[in-house]
């Protein structure tokens, strides 16, 4: 039984492309269910479950499940029934096609205004069918405000969320329609 559901629709803003997803609240977790476009008109049907604890369990992308990632409780994880051993001691999958999943990380930590968090993100590379090791650092900015950063590059991201914990708008990249 799935109770507590809630709906998004993003809108790209640095591109063409839209996101719309399903959070819900799932027997034992939590469950991401979506469907993203880009500007070809490619669609990505996603699907993340969660553990009670916030961490992934599997996550199935693409028509007819053509992907599947799995993370044990041991934070090891198999791409396709393969061990994928680079992202060892990740917690969260990372979908660069969706804000989504930045809500994982987000609801996991409950970061207290001020806190900041690092944390390895499994990111998926949906084209080469590959998992990768992705740093980040979350800083809860706000009452319903963090920062990304991305360790590598630098790079900065700020996120607004709603009171679920879900990112509304990912400056620069996303909006959710109201």
């Amino acid at each position: 039984m799935i109770a507590g559901a809630h709906s998004v629709l993003w809108v790209r803003q640095d591109g063409v492309g839209n996101d719309a997803c399903r959070f819900a609240d799932a027997e034992g977790g939590y469950l991401i269910d979506g469907s993203a476009t880009d500007s070809d008109w490619t669609v990505r049907r996603y699907r993340i479950r969660a553990r009670d604890d916030g961490t992934t369990r599997r996550a199935r992308i693409g028509v007819q499940s053509r992907l599947f990632v799995q993370r044990a409780p041991d934070d090891t994880w198999r791409l396709n029934g393969q061990p994928a051993p680079e992202v060892t001691g990740a917690k969260d999958i990372h979908l660069a096609f969706t804000p989504a999943t930045l809500t994982l990380p987000i609801r996991r930590l409950k970061l207290a205004e001020g806190d900041e968090a690092e944390i390895l993100v499994a990111e998926l590379d949906v084209e080469n069918e590959r998992l990768s090791p992705r740093h980040l650092k979350l800083r809860r900015t706000g009452k319903d405000s963090y920062e990304c950063v991305e360790t590598e590059t630098g790079l900065v991201s700020n996120l607004t969320i709603d009171r679920h914990g879900i990112v509304r708008k990912w400056d620069g990249r996303w909006q959710a329609q109201r």
